[in-house]
């Protein structure tokens, strides 16, 4: 295949033959050289990088007319035409002003490529830094709600685990990357979202309406890509936070990032740390808790070196150990609780990856290999009626001990991407990725056993053509080889599900650039999602502490999906002043989804469910954004989603065992559940002084279909609408900047203001634990202070 694009692109790379020039300059931004900017020649395989003083140089240039383009992350990209001669040496300087809404900033997660934002055929969202540091996103899970067409929801009381919503499908439907990586496994993904902290992060590119034609199967809803950050300057700052959560629980967090870079700038290295320590809290005094007692280490570095002006290296490790608990009587060991759900993850990630770009620039090979371990210790029952701290065991206290387990996890990425870049009206991606997952869950008291392995061998190929100045089009698609190999033991009964498929799924997009500021893109691309019995599902989910586990069903088969988006943008620059408008609808056509039926109630207390296949659904909706910047001073970013997610036909939540009982009929609905039909988010920045900044958010969420469980023996559910809730957040920042190579930060501010926040939770011990929707906090105050070296 890759002879063949060679030979077939070959035809269209020819140059004219000139004799050579040499072009030299500066580039620079708020009157400070800019190192590592980009310099290229538009049109041509020619460019180059800046140095430490931001000087470049790009030799043996055929003689012509060129336009220079120079790009630097955080300012907006700036162009130059220039006329070369022969053996002439012409030399020309930039100046960069800052680009407030990162229109300019190049992004990989679309097509993975390096491309700019605006020009990208694909939308692709990204929260920065600036974001999470002014809503005072300390992770993950409260990061994501600042961007169109995302939610993040939490689903247990019990052990307060998050997933991301987007544009109406849950979790399991989003692919979350790490640096472009599939590796963030099932195990890690049912609590990753809160132990992934945000000082890691340089920046979370988003990419809505499915990207299983690029990154497999999970890809139905869209894909997030957690860029961790890279070295760029010699740098260190260290800093704490104190929250008071509804002036009663304490969440103190400390982290530290540093960075050192080489003179010669081949080699650098960045490392970071991440320590929290939260209080259980309690809502409404039943004595169990809403929010988890928490503790989470996280360290980590991350490194490159240049081996030549063509290769690199790049390498990255990272630990996370966390420990989680809710329920009641945390003075106490799990199995003498009420209920308990109690984790302990012990997670490593790395990866490795090589480059290589051809002399000539035309193109450029990618190997890459990404692995994660997971070690968890889990406690999901309760039940006990030993109220002191000795030993002694009644029969109760016996029987919790067996909701003890262990789960281990091992995921792995490698592959080998190669792009070619003809011209500037043809390029192409082809590559292959073999992912591996391994999951075994153990709970020996319940003689429960999950072993189950998938493996997927995956090929894709994009090609992108650049007809006019004005028209872009992506065709690409992927193919998979998947294979899921089960053993599943459920007390006496063992079954095995080995499954093979196969799997196409192709993509075609474009882009028409209406005139210069606005742009057309419309995107149609399939999507699948494989089978697991092992996902965001093992949870005291139901009344009384019973933990519920899944099974699959014998012809469960993979689940499909057709996606078409259809956007406008618009942005502008006037002076100082940038706007941003995006006008998005997205359709998605579900085929077999998965849903889960069957419930029963083991002599245990173990509660199973069957996973199996509907009979389909349809999501449709707009996502509009409004970005503003008023110079850097003033800075809006707005975004709102209104959709609509159904069945195409009712489906069963609850039926009461005996069919003749008729005083409780069962509980059945069309609509996706816990799916608001509106919400969005809003965050406002100022800086009335180049030494204060000031910062308003807010994030709103329209009324939910939720199901409750009434009846602790007949596990009875209902559907309740919610209220709509709209959190306010603030926060102030002031820096004493010193003259000796350091400067403090001291900052406090309040989120969820109003406490817009749930006030129907279930009481005491046969509360359902799922029975939980709205804002991740109640009011919470803060105060924080940083020093850095600069």
């Amino acid at each position: 295949m890759l002879l063949f694009f060679v030979t077939l692109f070959s035809f269209l790379s020819l140059n004219t033959i000139a004799l050579p020039a040499n072009l030299t300059g500066k580039v620079t931004g708020k009157n400070v050289p800019l190192a590592f900017a980009d310099v290229v020649l538009e049109g041509t395989q020619f460019g180059t990088t800046t140095d430490e003083r931001g000087r470049f140089i790009i030799r043996n240039i055929p003689t012509g007319t060129y336009l220079v383009k120079v790009n630097y992350i955080g300012f907006i990209t700036a162009t130059n035409k220039i006329t070369l001669v022969k053996e002439q040496n012409l030399k020309t300087e930039f100046s960069l002003i800052e680009d407030v809404l990162n229109l300019s900033r190049v992004v990989v997660t679309g097509t993975r490529n390096k491309v700019e934002r605006y020009k990208s055929p694909i939308i692709v969202n990204t929260i920065d830094t600036r974001i999470l540091e002014s809503t005072q996103s300390m992770n993950m899970a409260d990061g994501l709600n600042f961007s169109p067409g995302l939610r993040v929801e939490i689903n247990c009381q019990n052990c307060g685990f998050t997933q991301l919503r987007m544009n109406g499908l849950a979790g399991p439907y989003s692919q979350i990357l790490i640096n472009s990586r599939p590796i963030f496994s099932a195990l890690a993904s049912v609590y990753g979202l809160e132990m992934l902290p945000s000082n890691i992060v340089d920046r979370i590119e988003v990419v809505r309406g499915g990207g299983s034609a690029m990154y497999g199967g999970n890809a139905i809803a869209g894909i997030v890509n957690i860029i961790t950050k890279e070295p760029y300057k010699t740098t260190f700052d260290i800093g704490i936070n104190r929250a008071l959560i509804n002036n009663e629980a304490l969440d103190r967090t400390m982290n530290f990032n540093g960075s050192f870079v080489s003179d010669n700038l081949k080699t650098g290295i960045t490392y970071y740390g991440f320590f929290r320590d939260r209080n259980q809290w309690d809502a409404n005094g039943d004595g169990f808790s809403e929010m988890v007692k928490l503790k989470n280490n996280t360290f980590g570095f991350k490194t490159f070196h240049n081996t030549s002006n063509l290769g690199k290296i790049n390498f990255e490790t990272f630990y996370i150990n966390e420990f989680r608990r809710g329920g009641n009587k945390f003075d106490l060991f799990p199995h003498q609780a009420d209920i308990t759900e109690q984790l302990s993850h012990n997670i490593i990630n790395s990866e490795l990856s090589l480059e290589h770009i051809d002399k000539d620039n035309k193109y450029k090979i990618k190997a890459f290999s990404s692995f994660q371990l997971i070690k968890r210790d889990s406690y999901y029952g309760g039940g006990s009626n030993v109220i002191n701290h000795n030993d002694t065991l009644t029969e109760n206290s016996s029987l919790s001990m067996n909701a003890y387990g262990n789960s281990n996890g091992l995921s792995l990425v490698s592959g080998l991407q190669y792009n070619l870049f003809i011209n500037s009206k043809l390029n192409s991606t082809i590559g292959f990725e073999y992912l591996y997952n391994q999951v075994t869950d153990r709970m020996p008291g319940y003689g429960r056993i999950i072993d189950q392995q998938v493996g997927n061998l995956g090929s894709f190929a994009e090609l992108e053509i650049r007809p006019s100045r004005s028209l872009t089009f992506l065709f690409g698609g992927r193919f998979d080889q998947l294979k899921i190999l089960g053993r599943y033991d459920l007390e006496k009964e063992t079954f095995v599900n080995d499954k093979s498929f196969v799997v196409f799924v192709p993509r075609l997009s474009g882009m028409y650039k209406i005139t210069e500021n606005l742009k057309f893109r419309a995107s149609y691309v399939e999507g699948y999602r494989g089978p697991q019995a092992f996902d965001e599902d093992l949870h005291i989910e139901t009344v009384g502490g019973a933990a519920s586990f899944h099974q699959l069903s014998s012809d469960l088969d993979v689940e499909k999906s057709n996606s078409a988006t259809f956007s406008l943008n618009y942005d502008e620059f006037i002076g100082k002043n940038q706007m941003n408008f995006v006008l998005e609808g997205f359709y998605t056509r579900l085929h077999n989804p998965f849903i889960f039926t069957n419930r029963q109630e083991l002599p245990s207390g173990v509660s199973v469910e069957t996973k199996r296949n509907g009979e389909g659904a349809e999501i449709s909706g707009l996502n509009l954004e409004a970005n503003i910047a008023f110079g850097n001073k003033t800075t809006l970013l707005s975004g709102a989603t209104i959709q609509r997610a159904r069945y195409d036909i009712e489906e069963v939540i609850w039926a009461p065992t005996n069919s003749t009982n008729t005083s409780n009929p069962a509980t059945v609905t069309r609509n996706f559940l816990k799916t608001p039909n509106s919400y969005g988010y809003f965050s406002l920045l100022y800086k009335p002084l180049k030494e204060l900044s000031i910062s308003y958010s807010g994030i709103a969420t329209g009324s939910m279909l939720i199901p409750h469980v009434i009846d602790a023996n007949t596990e009875r559910t209902i559907l309740k609408t919610t209220s709509r809730f709209f959190e306010n957040n603030i926060k102030l920042e002031y820096s004493f900047k010193k003259n000796n190579g350091y400067q403090l930060k001291l900052s406090g501010g309040a989120q969820n203001i109003l406490n817009s926040y749930q006030d129907d939770f279930d009481l005491g011990v046969q509360r359902d634990a799922g029975y939980i929707y709205g804002p991740l906090r109640p009011k919470t105050v803060f105060l924080g202070l940083t020093f850095s070296l600069i």
